[in-house]
């Protein structure tokens, strides 16, 4: 079954949130942020949209599905968002509601300081932020932090946003329980800001976990973003916006820009080979099963998130790089692995449709709806793939 992502700042696996920390600081008139983007797909991406007539002009970064995770434009204005816990939001009725895609379009190519985005945003029904925070920043220093029912301004000297809610009664208590989040505030109470790119990167060092697949620091006054990539801080990429913007509309695969010995290149490779699409899950069943009873084994399939995992692989190969085939053998390995998946075999026969491959798909679905009889979507394609057979047959006559 389709995953309804709304991978603004990533969703929830196995009852936990994915991190995200953003760090900004104003050091003698220069402002810099950094950012840690974690999530369990390598397939990160920075891409330019150059200006066009009164628009900004705007690099973007986040990966393959071109959802924007992060953005600077050409004047220093600097996005971000992060997974919050779920908090319910009253819908802020007469006014406009619009995809938050189209929202942190609008924003970064029109606007160069976080007022003008916090007037903007005063229009917009932001309801739908139930359980993310967006930040953003300007090259003044003065930064906005959005909530569902809420928009701050800020401009301390240092600040650390992460996942939790400025505004929430209990945000303090929700700041100790992030441990990533508490490394950095304990680096910048024994180390002082210089208001340097590599102190920044330090403290995203200090914030990054397993699995953070690339860290992107932005100099808002020199107009340069430099990538890090798989939590590796020993090295580097700088991207010069105005340069890029130049180019015209392009886009990077961040691991074609670094080595190809590099721990994020040979990471990014191996989740996806051509020639075992499903072996990245294979070797985390491998490592995590091999030598373990049934019961240490049911247990990890139930704890891991693995099936989500296969789930969410499956649909990247399918969705965003344009391989049935290679999500075919993703989705039949995740199968196996949970032969009782309702929605894993909801989500094979639907690759399967694709392909054209009606019998496959017919028998997935079916064996999705043996396993759950009320998937009203496996009801719903069996009947699309009726009449897609009935209507081939009156051709073929």
């Amino acid at each position: 079954m389709k995953i309804k992502l709304l991978i603004l700042f990533l969703v929830i696996v196995n009852h936990t949130a994915y991190c995200c920390s953003m760090f900004k600081m104003t050091h003698k008139g220069r402002t810099i942020v950094g950012n840690n983007e974690d999530w369990v797909s390598p397939n990160a991406e920075i891409w330019f949209e150059p200006k066009i007539k009164d628009k900004y002009g705007v690099a973007y970064v986040g990966f393959i599905n071109r959802f924007p995770q992060g953005a600077m434009n050409e004047t220093g204005l600097v996005f971000d968002g992060f997974a919050t816990p779920e908090m319910p939001v009253v819908k802020q009725e007469g006014k406009i509601e619009k995809p938050v895609r189209e929202i942190v379009q609008h924003v970064m190519s029109n606007f160069n300081n976080v007022r003008q985005v916090k007037d903007y945003l005063y229009t917009i029904d932001m309801s739908f932020l139930t359980s993310s925070v967006m930040m953003f920043v300007d090259k003044t220093g003065e930064y906005l932090l959005v909530e569902g029912g809420a928009l701050s301004l800020g401009k301390k000297e240092y600040y650390i946003q992460s996942n939790f809610n400025p505004t929430k009664d209990t945000v303090e208590e929700d700041r100790k329980k992030l441990d990533y989040y508490m490394n950095g505030i304990n680096f910048l109470k024994v180390n002082q800001p210089n208001g340097t790119s590599a102190f920044c990167s330090s403290v995203m060092d200090k914030m990054h976990v397993k699995d953070t697949q690339y860290t992107s620091v932005y100099d808002l006054n020199k107009g340069t973003i430099q990538l890090f990539l798989h939590h590796d801080f020993n090295h580097s990429v700088e991207i010069n916006l105005k340069e890029e913007l130049k180019k015209g509309t392009h886009a990077y695969t961040m691991a074609e820009l670094f080595p190809v010995t590099a721990e994020g290149v040979i990471f990014y490779k191996k989740y996806n080979d051509p020639n075992d699409p499903a072996g990245y899950l294979k070797s985390i069943w491998t490592k995590e099963t091999f030598g373990k009873t049934k019961e240490e084994i049911e247990n990890f399939k139930s704890t891991s998130g693995l099936a989500w995992l296969g789930n969410y692989i499956g649909y990247e190969w399918m969705r965003d790089k344009k391989d049935v085939n290679g999500a075919i053998k993703i989705f039949t390995f995740a199968t196996e692995m949970y032969p009782d998946d309702a929605n894993l075999f909801d989500s094979l026969g639907e690759a399967y449709w694709i392909a054209k491959d009606y019998n496959a798909a017919i028998a997935n679905y079916g064996k999705s709806l043996f396993l759950n009889p009320k998937n009203l979507n496996a009801i719903e394609i069996l009947k699309k793939i009726k009449q897609e057979i009935e209507n081939k047959v009156e051709k073929a006559n």
